[in-house]
């Protein structure tokens, strides 16, 4: 416990029931616009972790164009999709053709875009589509404490017992204790949640789906580290004490929400 920072624990003490609250009583277009800002920040984030020396307008636009993209996917205007990323690549090839004095990173600098855009824009959307589903409040705050229980649960177990070292390349206080401790984290309290909100949700898929996010969240945290190591960077930012950055708290979520929504259509069967 003495190597885990008060600081991280007391924010999250303080910010988890608050946002919990708001995701299960507050109106759905709080929710949205708590989404599309937390996406906003994680695009400005990967950003500056990405491409630092990238001028104000191509940064603004490469942002713009997440946001856009989350806002087309996330309600459903498929028909507009194809020609929105005909648009995104025509916008941005046209962008670094005026912009680009450096003829030689244009290639690195439009990759990094595409990446981000739906690294973030894309992957993270797909929690407003759950919440756009029949009882999505109820699968999202699912999704969520899954989520965190499998993050926290990682944090004292890998801090306390972890001794095998998982990928020390990307992560070097990472264990295979933390990653257990995730699983079990993320089992216990998603059965936990669907037995008094899900009743109808059978508890062996359940055990399955859980599981799946807990790997799928430690993942998407491994992901987000091998992001930074290549940015030579500790943390995506600073905006949320003793955690980092905004990329730093969504990262369990990138994958983790893409698997559950695609699920959604067969658990929602065993739950009427």
């Amino acid at each position: 416990m003495a190597k885990i920072e008060k600081k991280k624990i007391w924010t999250a003490v303080v910010i988890i029931p608050p946002l919990v609250l708001l995701i299960a009583l507050g109106p759905s277009i709080i929710f949205s616009i708590l989404v599309f800002v937390t996406i906003l920040l994680g695009l400005l984030e990967f950003s500056h972790l990405a491409h630092p020396q990238i001028g104000k307008v191509e940064r603004s636009i490469g942002i713009g164009l997440g946001l856009i993209l989350s806002a087309l996917f996330s309600y459903g205007v498929t028909e507009s999709f194809p020609l929105f990323l005909v648009f995104l690549i025509l916008a941005l090839s046209l962008l670094f053709m005026i912009t680009s004095k450096d003829l030689s990173s244009v290639i690195s600098n439009l990759g990094k875009i595409f990446f981000g855009i739906f690294y973030i824009g894309f992957l993270l959307s797909h929690i407003l589509l759950i919440r756009n589903q029949t009882d999505g409040r109820v699968w999202v705050l699912f999704l969520i404490l899954s989520v965190w229980a499998g993050d926290i649960i990682a944090l004292f177990i890998g801090t306390l017992f972890g001794k095998h070292k998982l990928y020390p390349k990307i992560s070097p206080n990472k264990t295979y204790e933390g990653l257990l401790g995730a699983i079990v984290g993320s089992v216990a309290i998603g059965l936990l949640y669907a037995s008094l909100f899900l009743p109808n949700f059978n508890k062996g898929t359940c055990i399955l789906v859980t599981i799946g996010i807990g790997i799928l969240g430690q993942l998407g945290d491994f992901t987000e580290s091998m992001l930074k190591r290549s940015a030579q960077a500790k943390d995506s930012g600073s905006l949320i004490p003793g955690h980092g950055g905004v990329l730093d708290r969504i990262d369990s979520f990138l994958f983790s929400a893409p698997f559950l929504y695609y699920l959604l259509p067969l658990l929602t069967k065993e739950t009427p």
